[in-house]
């Protein structure tokens, strides 16, 4: 086949190296409002609790970040996970429990379950829009569930009024799983206010990046002083109060915020609207070119809620291409020919969330615990399951450096490099078959 433009032909790369010189997803600089703030902490020597002085900047981010989303309570935490299993424990899951989590998403939405030794069930998810498909919620429910856990992937909001719906009709809670959800809104409502309890994240990634730190909302008084306990030790702090009992109730962890990351991410809410305006313009004009390119799926976003573009998912659709290559054979290839023409693209997550070790040995805590500690019987995690999930895996591929201050320049030219891969994509799959069966070369010879 002869040479082509593509850079994988030595052609030159559509996306200026100079446009990709900087990674502003992993490393994004510090604007002088943010490290004055941090700065100011520090000189406080006020780092952590103090007993009479309480954490002035958690509290600060608690209240702030409950209005932004419209919900009486925030819990500030020191991590996504942290957060996550708050809610889970707020809600009441306890030993035993079965919560309803999605077959994809990261492992720390199943880990805030077995953190309370309650148990994950999995349900696929839906092919168009990657979140758990409310259909088959109904088929895994049991006399032991106490929750289900929507996780709004990539920043797009789960279905939730039908969620809410089937919670009520079998008496159980909903925890969103809001880490990368930040923005996003649903029938006008933002992520966080949409269930009884819901977590954030905030590591080096997510729209609201400090490095790390979580954010718990409910709108439940309760539910808020069960997370609280679970936040510090299983007590009941006041923590502006001069004196402490250091009395535990209940198992608990130290899951405290620290003041420096609390007051960093304060600044960081002031802008975080802009933040994601910027990023969903980026995301629409990309979308604009390339959702009539042949073989190519882009994010679809439901009429009734917008999406917050954490990550930019595509689907290479080889029914649609003429290929007999498997899914993920072509998939890659895409991926390394994008990759050639500076278009920064990754893969998110590579199994299952079933289909990871610690659910088909079923050994969170050894000794079979929790499936087989508490008389929970057999709970399957059947690797033909899950078709949807393992369809996504197979021939989907993420766009990273949509956020700003990446703008539309780059989009442009990312545009412009999918439409040359795949205005070529014989040749692509050409060279990338000729390269896998390429020798390896031995130690002595690299």
């Amino acid at each position: 086949m002869p040479r082509s433009n593509l850079a994988l032909d030595g052609a030159q790369a559509a996306v200026p190296a100079a446009l990709v010189s900087h990674d502003w997803e992993r490393f994004r600089k510090s604007t002088q409002e943010e490290i004055d703030a941090v700065v100011e902490v520090l000189k406080s020597g006020h780092l952590s609790i103090a007993m009479g002085k309480g954490m002035p900047n958690a509290e600060g981010l608690e209240r702030e970040f409950a209005e932004y989303v419209g919900v009486r309570h925030c819990l500030a935490v020191n991590s996504g996970t942290a957060a996550l299993h708050c809610a889970v424990a707020g809600a009441g899951v306890g030993p035993g429990d079965e919560v309803i989590v999605p077959a994809y998403t990261f492992i720390a939405s199943a880990m805030a379950v077995l953190h309370q030794n309650a148990i994950p069930i999995f349900v696929d998810i839906d092919p168009e829009t990657y979140l758990i498909d409310p259909l088959k919620i109904e088929a895994k429910i049991t006399t032991r569930t106490r929750a289900i856990m929507p996780v709004h992937i990539y920043g797009l909001p789960c279905d939730m009024d039908e969620i809410n719906r089937i919670a009520r009709r079998h008496s159980l809670k909903v925890i969103e799983d809001s880490a990368q959800g930040y923005g996003a809104k649903y029938k006008g409502k933002s992520t966080g206010a949409l269930g009884d309890a819901a977590g954030f994240a905030m590591t080096t990634t997510k729209q609201l990046m400090t490095g790390e730190g979580g954010l718990m909302t409910t709108k439940d008084a309760s539910i808020f002083e069960r997370a609280s306990m679970t936040r510090l030790f299983g007590e009941r702090v006041d923590m502006n109060a001069s004196d402490r009992a250091y009395a535990s109730e209940s198992i608990g962890w130290n899951y405290k915020m620290p003041e420096m990351i609390s007051a960093l991410a304060r600044v960081k809410l002031r802008h975080l609207d802009s933040y994601v305006a910027a990023t969903q313009r980026n995301a629409d004009y990309l979308t604009s070119r390339l959702k009539n390119i042949e073989g190519l799926r882009t994010p679809v976003v439901p009429p009734d809620r917008t999406h917050s573009y954490y990550l930019y998912a595509v689907r290479v659709q080889t029914d649609r291409l003429a290929s007999d290559l498997p899914p993920a054979r072509v998939r890659d290839a895409v991926m390394a020919a994008l990759s050639a023409e500076n278009v920064k693209v990754a893969r998110w997550q590579k199994m299952a969330v079933p289909d990871q070790p610690v659910f088909q040995r079923k050994q969170a805590y050894g000794r079979g615990c929790p499936w087989q500690c508490h008389g929970a019987g057999e709970t399957s995690y059947e690797t033909s399951e899950f078709r949807n999930t393992r369809a996504v895996i197979d021939d989907h591929f993420v766009v990273r450096s949509l956020v700003p201050p990446n703008s539309l320049e780059l989009m442009e030219c990312y545009a412009i490099a999918f439409e040359k891969v795949f205005e070529h994509l014989d040749r692509v799959l050409e060279i990338h078959e000729e390269s896998s069966e390429a020798p390896v070369a031995s130690e002595k010879t690299r």
